[in-house]
């Protein structure tokens, strides 16, 4: 049994080193390459990457073509995309590569991983293992990874504080999920949080972004809060949800996020109950 997994794992360091010798001469000339030894912070476009020592990707990086992770190598993923159909090659070896990927509500394949899960598996099952989530300034990942390693996750903390009120002026807060219209929701001003300093452009409820929103006054407080509004048919809710969350990056924050630091706890939340009703409950 020990030689049959032993020649599995010659096998692969043999398949990473043809792909890789591939990818030596057909590579681009805007290709990047992090020897051995070296640290390269990258927030900014390139072709191909082949990492054999460190490589941290900020918001702005963007990579075109693929990315190969070599036998020691450090990839961790503060931001930045993966574009088209490029992916993250990874095969155990000696030393494995170590990938790791900061973020929020991650998910793989499609199912929603427990906050407390700090890692995931490749292997050879699918052709590749999609991950999904939400950077630490708001921006989406989706990260492609093919290789048998495992990929390890920094669940990165929403601070609360923030106070929402959906469909204001309607306790029961009911949605029809097959409405064509909109869903408004507050972010209250209180005398903890000031809602004119949330980005609105990175505000999401139930995973969609919001179609427009202003400043006014929505409690009658003297203060002005923010409304938002979301399409109803974007909502990542279901018959069963009896809650939405909404969160959002502070304008302030967002200023002062830079490729060389990346701030954690930048995202704030709030959430409100709903009642999810049919076309015909939702008249009455």
């Amino acid at each position: 049994m020990e030689k049959h997994e032993n020649s599995h794992k010659v096998k692969f360091s043999k398949i990473a080193c043809f792909l890789l010798l591939i990818l030596l001469f057909a590579a681009p000339c805007s290709a990047l390459f992090v020897y051995s030894g070296q640290t390269v912070n990258i927030d900014y476009g390139v072709d191909y990457v082949t990492v054999m020592g460190t490589a941290n990707l900020y918001p702005g990086a963007e990579v075109y073509s693929g990315m190969m992770a070599m036998s020691g190598s450090t990839i961790n993923f503060y931001g930045g995309q993966m574009l088209g159909e490029s992916y993250i090659m990874a095969f155990g070896s000696s030393i494995n590569p170590k990938i790791t990927v900061h973020g929020r509500n991650f998910a793989v394949n499609g199912e929603t991983l427990d906050p407390s899960q700090t890692s995931f598996g490749l292997d050879f099952s699918r052709p590749y293992h999609t991950l999904t989530g939400f950077y630490d300034n708001g921006d989406e990942i989706d990260l492609d990874f093919r290789g048998n390693i495992t990929i390890y996750l920094v669940v990165l903390e929403t601070e609360s504080g923030m106070t929402i009120d959906i469909k204001p002026g309607n306790e029961q807060n009911n949605i029809n999920l097959k409405s064509n219209g909109v869903v408004p929701v507050a972010v209250l001003t209180t005398d903890d949080f000031d809602a004119a300093t949330v980005d609105p452009a990175t505000a999401l409820l139930a995973g969609a972004a919001a179609s427009h929103w202003s400043l006014e006054d929505v409690d009658g407080d003297g203060d002005d809060d923010m409304i938002f509004h979301f399409r109803t048919q974007q909502l990542d809710l279901n018959q069963d949800s009896t809650e939405a969350t909404l969160t959002a990056q502070l304008e302030s924050q967002m200023k002062t996020l830079s490729a060389a630091q990346v701030s954690s706890g930048a995202v704030v939340s709030g959430t409100d109950k709903v009642q999810i009703v049919s076309a015909k409950k939702s008249k009455k």
